[in-house]
């Protein structure tokens, strides 16, 4: 675990012992502590490549605090591959392919809604990159493009539906807030300063503590 990754985890920490621990709830009978798995479909926009046609890994390990009767308050510890994906087309007579890999270790705080059964999220991460790779249809690698950022926050939308007292199946949308890397020229533009992940994630989430 390099330096970066261990302060997220310990700044993170920190900031929700004060939540799980609060004043008017001083056990741990209201936590819940599960994992979810899941598949990452994702691009990079800033890029001259368009479509989400890049598919990862996602699993996290989740802690929740129920706050309210139908609001939760998720804290996730995460590993998820990112990035994006230019494939052939040969039938178009281009055989050109383009691989950008991107993952990531970050935790979220997730704000958590239940109305009829259905659960709402929203809310933020922040992640450290911990692998990044640029490969061509040789599978050579590329360099030259620029480097990524270290870290990474995000902003990100969900929807949960549960199947039982333990199992839940979900779709949860995720955009960074900034930019992953600059553009190679330098260019920016209003709102574009460079480029950004966007994943949409779906997840199987399992409870083993309630």
């Amino acid at each position: 675990m390099n330096k970066s990754t261990f302060f997220l985890l310990s700044i993170l920490t920190i900031a929700f012992y004060p939540i799980i621990y609060s004043q008017e709830d001083t056990t741990v009978q209201r936590l819940s502590v599960g994992f979810q798995v899941g598949l990452n479909a994702s691009t990079v926009t800033g890029t001259s490549f368009q479509g989400i046609n890049k598919v990862g890994l996602l699993s996290s390990i989740c802690i929740s605090k129920k706050i309210k009767e139908n609001i939760n308050l998720d804290l996730n510890l995460s590993y998820s591959q990112k990035g994006t994906l230019k494939p052939p087309v040969p039938k178009n007579g281009d055989y050109t392919k383009y691989l950008m890999n991107l993952d990531y270790i970050s935790s979220e705080l997730y704000c958590r809604y239940q109305r009829k059964g259905i659960h709402y999220l929203g809310g933020l991460g922040m992640g450290v990159l911990i692998r990044a790779e640029e490969t061509d249809e040789n599978n050579q690698v590329i360099v030259g493009n620029g480097d990524f950022s270290k870290m990474e926050i995000t902003g990100a939308l969900g929807i949960l539906f549960p199947l039982s007292d333990k199992f839940g199946i979900g779709v949860l949308g995720t955009h960074s807030l900034i930019p992953v890397r600059k553009h190679a020229n330098g260019v920016t533009f209003r709102l574009n300063r460079g480029q950004y992940n966007q994943v949409v994630s779906f997840i199987l989430k399992y409870t083993i503590l309630s």
